[in-house]
């Protein structure tokens, strides 16, 4: 596990890269910060010589409560005010670090990074802003609703009658309805089965682990001025092919009797569709005259009731209505309706 020597920076007068385990500025003379914060440089010291190692290894600084000054772990009371190290004095310990590879910092501080700095607005861009401004204001209050009278001018309706006829349909199914006729039958593939035929040696690549390596995985600062590599352990895999049985099925077709058949049913169809319509107010629901009426018989209805009416300028416009209030509309008849403040778009009745 190396040991490797730390740095650290003088507040007092900027001396930087000062040797961690020194606890005063060789520069200026003043004890480290109290918030001294030690950094790895890349190029830093490994420590060889036995005597700093023990040093390293003794434990963290700390610091005297009296006068501020940096100890050495060892020390029994301050080599600057001579205040000794107990409880009372308030003495602070340094403390150790643990950081992983990334989170090692590199300097005392961290570095400054000034904000951006405000452009100017570029007159293009103010103008562009102003007009799309302009626009939004523009069509808003194009939009806004004003009401109009217009009056009622014609009418339009359609009437449908979806029809239904009994009558005979072929069919292919893999049961006989008891009404079915025209039967035949033939063999065909219902479905598959799996069947299980035996196994065959396959291949594939396989990780297997072959043993554990240690590696640096991160720093621990000492708290002393020095730094020491944190190992973690991580598995070893090889790749191997081996091979396995793997079972093996076939797709076997299961065959069963198959009819094909005639059968009577309702149908609908688009011919079958009746329609009725005018442009009155006399709407009436389409019929029609069949020589086997037995054999017919109505589905779904659906209508459409349409008032045509005239704006001030003349222009005309539909205006769908539930029968009930299409029936109880006349010619001339005024109705509230809206269109745009500006344009005079219509909208639509009230």
């Amino acid at each position: 596990m190396a040991i490797l020597v730390g740095r650290w920076d003088c507040s007092t007068c900027g001396n930087k890269a000062i040797l961690g385990p020194k606890t005063q500025c060789p520069n200026c003379g003043a004890s480290r910060p109290e918030d001294v914060r030690f950094y790895l440089p890349d190029d830093a010291e490994v420590v060889t010589i036995e005597e700093q190692l023990k040093e390293a290894k003794a434990g963290v600084d700390w610091v005297c409560g009296h006068c501020s000054s940096h100890n050495k772990a060892l020390q029994l009371s301050c080599n600057s005010c001579g205040n000794p190290r107990d409880e009372l004095s308030e003495d602070v310990d340094l403390g150790e670090k643990t950081y992983e590879l990334h989170e090692v910092p590199k300097d005392a501080l961290i570095p400054y990074d000034p904000p951006p700095r405000k452009r100017k607005a570029n007159p293009a861009t103010k103008w562009l802003i102003a007009l799309i401004f302009l626009v939004g204001i523009f069509i808003f209050f194009s939009q806004l609703p004003k009401d109009i009278n217009v009056t009622v001018s014609g009418f339009k309706w359609e009437r449908t009658v979806q029809m239904a006829h009994y009558e005979p349909v072929q069919r292919e199914e893999w049961e006989l309805p008891r009404d079915a006729y025209d039967v035949s039958s033939y063999r065909a593939i219902h479905h598959y089965d799996q069947v299980f035929r035996g196994y065959e040696t396959r291949y594939r690549n396989v990780r297997v682990q072959v043993g554990e390596e240690r590696y640096v995985c991160g720093k621990r600062d000492k708290g002393n001025g020095y730094f020491e590599e944190v190992y973690c352990t991580r598995p070893i895999y090889e790749k191997r092919r081996e091979s396995y049985e793997e079972a093996v099925y076939d797709k076997v077709p299961v065959y069963r009797e198959k009819y094909r058949f005639t059968v009577m049913e309702w149908v609908e169809k688009r011919s079958y569709l009746l329609r009725s319509q005018g442009a009155d107010h006399h709407p009436f629901w389409p019929s029609q005259t069949y020589p086997d009426p037995a054999n017919w018989r109505e589905g779904k209805k659906n209508a459409t009731y349409i008032a045509i009416v005239t704006d001030p300028k003349g222009i005309t416009h539909e205006e769908s209505f539930s029968l009930q209030d299409w029936d109880r509309l006349a010619i001339n008849q005024p109705l509230e309706a809206t269109q745009s403040w500006l344009f005079g778009t219509y909208f639509g009745l009230k």
